[in-house]
């Protein structure tokens, strides 16, 4: 008796794929009783995998390890397609089986490869099969592309959204706020952005609270935060209602490689595709402080957090590298003195020669309260002139104003246009029943007009967050205003105020800086020793 087994695939695991997966075992055992001397002992069967690799075909690569243990004479499966798509794969297998005793049988193409000419008929066919992939991989990327270019989101997981069925294809492309993570998407903004947390502390934060999220590869929810991850949200352009799509594109189809696109392929990209979570002011002051950090501490590879008032703020005028923490030594009252140092001072200590190169800094420690110290002093030089700070900010706030009320205005004549487009698509369809025009014509303008509506659509989309705005323009002049006062009144040293002003430090010893503030060309120089205050951009 000749010991046979059966392999059959199917390339998705749809339920009709399924159903042809039993189908397919049917067949087999039918096949296998037409011949007395065959007993069939196994049927290895793998579902939903493609068949152009042999990387995640378990059961295939299952039977492949069993043919070591002498369990089986023949192989079976119905054609070469259904044994690989791989020409390489399909030869390199067969003949390891043929090599120990065991044929391999396509039957719909009746090659054995126990036949004199069956490796040559095998190449054949196998060749065909993975042109026929490549055909198919070719005809799929591209029928990906063109529904890209008309808008069509393609993913499963983004936080902040939920994709939801398209009421048109059925499928799931559609994204819509989901409002409960996308309240931490906006905490997560405002904490990088306006709070000064690195991207490793609102994770740990995050997962310190038990804040969920899932997980793209396992789609369970976790609170595993991590940096990447806030990272990835921070530069995610679906935040402002952009679609951003092919940040990955395959550059093998048998392997089915993926690469990072670094402009190898198109970007596809769509603006206002659906409702913003984060105003786009907000998103690109966003991206210009990333790369400012990014910059800070381009030359550092350790996780310095930037939860502290002056965090990467503090440049060396020795060696140019970026301030760190220093230690926090407890004072005898118990508070806490706070210092920061020279990252390269850090790293290689005072400067000195190794290796014929010389590395280090000799710049000295800061203490944090006299930073603090001295921000206080250049804010209230700079608040000398209240009147005329505050007339400032009411001729911003009367810019703003007029600019919410211009955007009323082109809501209207759009949704005029709108109304226009409704009603020549209604006469254009009266012009079809009455056989004025024949159907060809009318699908065609049809089409057109269906276009702009899509094209009218967007714009009115983008008009409505602006008139979010303008509604809620008097909560926000108030918000302005007192926090206006509050900076003009200022008593005491305020954190929050210092990060949003201070662009950044430059330190010449413990005793001597350079203040930047945002807004101002030239700096505030400070001397503590020759006890110089300098307002040096106004000189």
């Amino acid at each position: 008796m000749k010991r046979v087994v059966a392999y059959c695939r199917v390339s998705t695991d749809h339920e009709d794929q399924k159903n042809s997966l039993e189908n397919q075992r049917l067949y087999f055992e039918e096949y296998v009783s037409q011949h007395k001397d065959w007993k069939l002992i196994e049927i290895y069967a793998d579902e939903g995998i493609s068949g152009t690799s042999l990387k995640k075909r378990n059961d295939f690569n299952r039977m492949y390890r069993d043919r070591l243990k002498n369990k089986y004479d023949i192989i079976l499966t119905k054609e070469v397609c259904r044994f690989a798509r791989n020409t390489v794969d399909t030869l390199e297998k067969t003949r390891e089986f043929k090599k120990i005793g065991i044929e391999v049988r396509f039957i719909i193409d009746n090659i054995s490869t126990f036949d004199t000419d069956g490796e040559l008929r095998l190449t054949i066919m196998a060749g065909l099969a993975q042109d026929e992939s490549r055909r198919i991989s070719e005809r799929v990327q591209f029928g990906v592309i063109q529904s890209m270019k008309k808008g069509v989101a393609f993913g499963n997981i983004v936080y902040g959204y939920d994709f939801v069925r398209d009421p048109i294809t059925g499928k799931k492309t559609k994204l819509v706020i989901n409002e409960k993570e996308a309240a931490i998407v906006r905490e997560i903004f405002n904490m990088y952005l306006h709070e000064g947390k690195g991207a490793y502390t609102i994770a740990k934060e995050l997962k310190e609270r038990g804040v969920e999220i899932k997980r793209t590869r396992s789609k369970e929810k976790s609170t595993d935060w991590r940096e990447s991850t806030i990272l990835d949200i921070l530069q995610n352009v679906k935040y402002i209602g952009d679609l951003k799509q092919r940040i990955t594109y395959t550059t093998d189809f048998l392997e089915h490689t993926k690469k990072y696109n670094q402009g190898e392929v198109e970007f596809i990209y769509k603006e206002n595709h659906h409702e913003a979570i984060i105003d786009r002011e907000i998103f690109m002051a966003t991206q210009k402080e990333l790369k400012r950090r990014s910059e800070m501490y381009k030359h550092e590879k350790s996780k310095y957090t930037n939860k502290h008032t002056f965090s990467g703020k503090l440049v060396c005028a020795c060696c140019g590298a970026s301030y760190v923490g220093g230690e926090n030594r407890k004072r005898k009252d118990g508070t806490i003195r706070k210092t920061w140092r020279c990252y390269t001072a850090t790293k290689y200590g005072k400067k000195h020669i190794e290796n014929d190169q010389e590395i280090g800094c000799n710049n000295d420690r800061v203490n944090n309260e006299l930073l603090k110290e001295c921000f206080t002093k250049a804010l209230k030089e700079i608040l000398t002139n209240k009147n005329e700070i505050k007339r400032d900010v009411e001729e911003y706030v009367k810019k703003a104003i007029n600019k919410c009320e211009k955007e009323t205005e082109l809501s209207d004549i759009l949704l005029k246009e709108k109304e226009q487009l409704c009603k020549e698509k209604n006469k254009l369809l009266d012009l079809c029943i009455k056989e004025i025009i024949d159907e060809e014509t009318y699908r065609l303008k049809n089409k057109e007009i269906e276009n702009k509506m899509i094209k009218l659509e967007k714009e009115l989309k983008a008009q409505e967050q602006k008139i979010k705005i303008r509604d809620n323009i008097e909560e926000i002049l108030s918000s302005v205003r007192k926090t206006v006062d509050n900076i003009l009144n200022l008593k005491k040293f305020s954190k929050n105020i210092c990060k949003e002003l201070v662009d950044k430090v430059v330190i010449y010893n413990d005793t001597k800086f350079d203040f930047y503030l945002k807004g101002y060309e030239n700096p505030y120089i400070f001397d503590e020793k020759s006890n110089i205050l300098s307002l040096q951009h106004l000189l």
